[in-house]
């Protein structure tokens, strides 16, 4: 199901989620571009929900250099280690203006409505790294074709002018190498060719996809190391 991105991003308010008991709902805390929520070897105290906005969950791998583990967007919850009183694992960027209500975890475990919400956030987030670590058996250029798939299915919306599905976000050639766990090099190439074969158009902040182009693409991918 496709969101409206414009949901997504624009900060119309930030009233916590109505699945936040009044009692329980910290004041909310907002982010520009670029601003870090909370920062991976921290102790992790609190959760959090999105309620608009986009952020980015950036980690260090062995090689030295950083890696974009996930993308948030309204309704993910974050902090999810405060949960058992660890360290988080992980540095949250925001990616677009965004805006998060806090909750305290022990409280928020007590509110049966809002603990299943927060284990079934938990689930697509599990199920989501499962998929990228699926795909890291693949070829690169495969791997980039199913992250626009994968962000298609989450931030996108249909286009304007055209057939395909926008992708108004603000990602670099180096967010999606981090992304992909490629080169800024190898991204500029592979972009270039989905441009030429019809699969993608825009540029950064306003990507289209075309969604039938890029499972081909895939398939193409990964036949040519077959």
């Amino acid at each position: 199901m496709l969101h409206t991105f414009e949901n997504l991003v624009t900060p119309t308010d930030c009233n916590a989620p109505d699945i936040v008991p009044t009692a329980l709902a910290l004041p909310t805390r907002t982010l520009d571009p670029n601003n870090v929520l909370y920062e991976a070897g921290r102790e992790a105290v609190s959760l959090y929900i999105v309620n608009y906005g986009v952020l980015k969950a950036v980690v260090p791998t062995s090689l030295g250099r950083d890696r974009i583990a996930d993308l948030y967007g309204p309704g993910d919850v974050l902090g999810l280690a405060a949960l058992d009183g660890g360290n988080h694992a992980e540095t949250v960027i925001a990616v677009h203006d965004a805006c998060l209500t806090p909750i305290d975890p022990q409280q928020a475990m007590t509110d049966r409505k809002l603990r299943d919400y927060i284990m079934q956030s938990m689930a697509r987030q599990l199920r989501r790294s499962r998929e990228m670590i699926d795909e890291g058996e693949m070829p690169v250029g495969a791997r980039v074709t199913k992250a626009f798939l994968r962000l298609a299915g989450r931030f996108g919306q249909p286009a304007d002018d055209k057939e395909g599905i926008k992708l108004p976000l603000a990602l670099t050639h180096e967010d999606l190498a981090d992304l992909t766990g490629s080169s800024r090099v190898t991204i500029t190439r592979i972009l270039g060719e989905l441009r030429n074969d019809g699969a993608l158009s825009g540029t950064r902040g306003v990507y289209v996809a075309d969604i039938k182009g890029l499972e081909k693409a895939t398939d193409n991918y990964v036949m040519q190391v077959l």
